[in-house]
């Protein structure tokens, strides 16, 4: 097959997706493709789908169709969750797609599409396996290499497993990905030199729970031992932790974050709930007063911590009163960032069996009324920080204009906790540097460079 000489790759979901998709990049460049950001140009169209939710099925499939009609003559690939999620059906459902592959097939994506058919555009029968389209390889890991091409500015994630072992009957994740599998602390080590000899400064941490990393390795509190070896590597500024199992963290964990120079004191710790009677139902291993207790215990051993957290509204067994404790919980307790999801019947889950009785109408409902009490709290806290000198990591112009720059300070993860616009002065990206907050608008904040 003539080599084809540009593609476009669309990366949908969550940052363990971004990883792969930086996978993708690298792969594709050094098989001497270029990268272009104009679909109609493209010989090839990469799509890495997320199917974690029915919304994240629905964006996937819409991209693979808008894509497929913008540009019907490209060799049209989709990788990540959703051909794992589906599998063979997805065969005869999306005819518009040549080639599914699973994310341990992303190294091979260029030999996939150099071995095709020229007309057909199906990989050889060898490739594939028993069916037309599908590059599924046996097992899950290969031998460490970095591979990456970068996609975020300053900053970068660092996957430290993929899958997952716990039974939350929500979750479609271990559907998807399987159990757990956790990286080696060296093999971590090794891409966090490398990251930061990238000019990376921030190091976020991710995975579908990090208290869990290292078990199915034998090791213990092993993600205190990852972190106690990260803390050492030059150039490293920022470590973020982000998706912590509340049941997870234990004190040493605790102890260390205090301690650190490094960590930052911010936890993404996702609850879905507060209510006995949901957690229960949910298949969540621990109860609102644990959560509680958690809570109170970290701001109490980490004065400046801010918490992060996620819940879900409308679960079968959500009862108006467990609505309203959920509610009471947010506005009492204040935590610094709170998610806020619907339910959705997931296909193959534990929870499908136990339908999906509150109307969409009323879930919408509830989630707007704790977005709306969070955003009260989120407001007052903002102004509160003007006029206080912040550390902040900058990460370029300003989306909006070149007028402003734009970056986060230290309890603002990347495109989910707001943004700083940052006056122009003379700094670089990745530079983490003191700013001054001038104003507060919503959840963004405003600021100038402290020299």
């Amino acid at each position: 097959m003539k080599k084809i000489e540009h593609f476009n790759l669309t990366s949908l979901g969550c940052p363990k997706n971004r990883v792969d998709s930086e996978k993708i990049l690298h792969t594709m460049l050094a098989a001497g493709y270029e990268h272009t950001q104009d679909l109609e140009k493209a010989q090839i169209i990469i799509i890495n789908t997320c199917s974690f939710i029915q919304p994240a099925v629905e964006e996937s499939i819409s991209s693979i169709l808008d894509s497929a009609s913008v540009n019907p003559n490209a060799f049209l690939i989709v990788a990540g969750c959703l051909p794992l999620r589906y599998g063979q059906s997805l065969d005869d459902s999306l005819p518009e797609v040549d080639l599914f592959i699973a994310p341990n097939q992303i190294d091979q994506v260029a030999e996939l599409i150099e071995s095709s058919d020229a007309k057909k555009k199906f990989c050889q029968a060898e490739k594939i396996g028993p069916f037309r389209g599908f590059a599924f390889g046996n097992g899950h890991k290969a031998v460490y290499e970095f591979k990456r091409v970068l996609s975020t500015p300053g900053y970068a994630y660092l996957r430290i497993s993929d899958g997952c072992d716990h039974l939350c009957k929500f979750c479609s994740i271990p559907l998807i990905r399987g159990k757990l599998k956790s990286e080696t602390i060296d093999d971590m080590l090794l891409e966090a030199k490398e990251l930061t000899d990238l000019g990376i400064r921030e190091i976020i941490l991710i995975a579908q729970d990090l208290t869990s990393y290292g078990r199915d390795l034998g090791l213990k509190n092993g993600l205190v031992q990852l972190l106690e070896k990260l803390e050492k590597v030059s150039g490293v500024d920022w470590l973020r932790l982000m998706y912590l199992y509340p049941s997870g963290i234990n004190d040493d964990l605790i102890d260390l974050i205090r301690d650190s120079q490094k960590i930052l004191p911010y936890l993404d710790v996702p609850i879905q709930h507060i209510s006995d009677n949901v957690l229960q139902s949910m298949g969540r291993p621990w109860r609102g007063a644990q959560i509680k207790k958690l809570i109170d215990s970290m701001r109490s051993k980490i004065p400046n911590i801010v918490i992060r957290t996620t819940v879900m509204v409308g679960f079968p067994s959500e009862t108006e009163s467990d609505f309203e404790e959920l509610k009471n919980f947010i506005n009492e307790f204040e935590l610094d960032h709170v998610g806020v999801f619907t339910y959705f019947r997931e296909e193959g889950t534990s929870a499908e069996k136990l339908g999906d009785p509150i109307p969409k109408k009323v879930k919408n409902v509830r989630a707007r009324a704790l977005r709306s009490l969070h955003s009260v709290f989120i407001k007052k806290k903002n102004k509160k920080r003007i006029g206080k000198t912040e550390a902040a990591i900058i990460e370029g112009f300003s989306e909006e204009t070149e007028l402003l720059l734009q970056g986060r300070i230290w309890d603002q993860a990347p495109e989910i906790d707001g943004k700083l616009y940052i006056t122009a002065g003379n700094v670089a990206v990745g530079d983490i540097k003191n700013v001054l907050i001038t104003k507060a608008h919503g959840i963004d904040l405003f600021g100038e460079v402290q020299e």
